[in-house]
């Protein structure tokens, strides 16, 4: 499928304050164009359980849900698509189960990775960290110069920089050729999740109005 613009993509935050409900709802609510769920620790019923309810929030704002690894749950949830790593199933096997018209993203955290990913039918390209990140710490840091490599042989696949983007500096992630970013403990791991999102999302706004 055409990816439509994501600016903002909104992963979720494993975090015991703040229900997933409410992070993805009141993401949405910041102007999120894209949500991802994420999370490594919880058995398959409740990931399944949670992606459902989830996915109903993510319609009601007309704002895209996608499933971070778990190509089986997004197919059982008819999910708009998923978010693979270089370790989790192949993309070809992915597109396999879940079909041409979802959304395939595919995490390259080098220039190599990328130029392999773009042979692949992806929909969009994941690269990081750009900074350093606490979501996972083991991340290299990648600055924005391999971003830019990136995005000059990326054509018409769009790539969404990742790791400790936050307000302070998404606008020179965005300034390298980033199509968008995506965030996670800056807007789910937030205290004020609305805003946040609504902050990013309005220095992006402003970023490419003044182009």
């Amino acid at each position: 499928m055409l990816l439509k613009k994501i600016e903002l993509l909104c992963i979720t935050s494993n975090r015991t304050d703040v229900s997933y409900h409410r992070q993805v709802e009141q993401a949405c609510l910041g102007g999120a164009d894209m949500i991802q769920f994420r999370d490594n620790t919880l058995h398959d019923g409740d990931f399944l359980k949670i992606a459902v309810d989830l996915k109903k929030i993510c319609r009601k704002y007309d704002v895209l849900f996608t499933v971070n690894n778990r190509v089986d749950i997004a197919a059982a949830v008819d999910a708009d698509g998923v978010h693979v790593g270089q370790k989790d199933l192949p993309v070809e096997y992915a597109r396999k189960i879940l079909g041409s018209s979802k959304i395939i993203g595919l995490s390259a955290s080098s220039y190599e990775q990328a130029k392999f990913a773009l042979k692949q039918d992806i929909n969009y390209i994941g690269h990081g960290a750009i900074y350093s990140t606490q979501t996972k710490q083991d991340a290299v840091t990648r600055g924005l110069s391999v971003l830019k490599d990136i995005k000059q042989i990326s054509q018409n696949i769009p790539v969404i920089a990742i790791g400790g983007i936050d307000k302070s500096n998404v606008a020179d992630v965005i300034g390298a050729g980033a199509d968008g970013v995506a965030v996670v403990q800056a807007v789910c791991g937030a205290k004020n999740i609305k805003k946040e999102a609504e902050e990013i999302k309005n220095i992006i706004k402003n970023i490419r109005t003044n182009k």
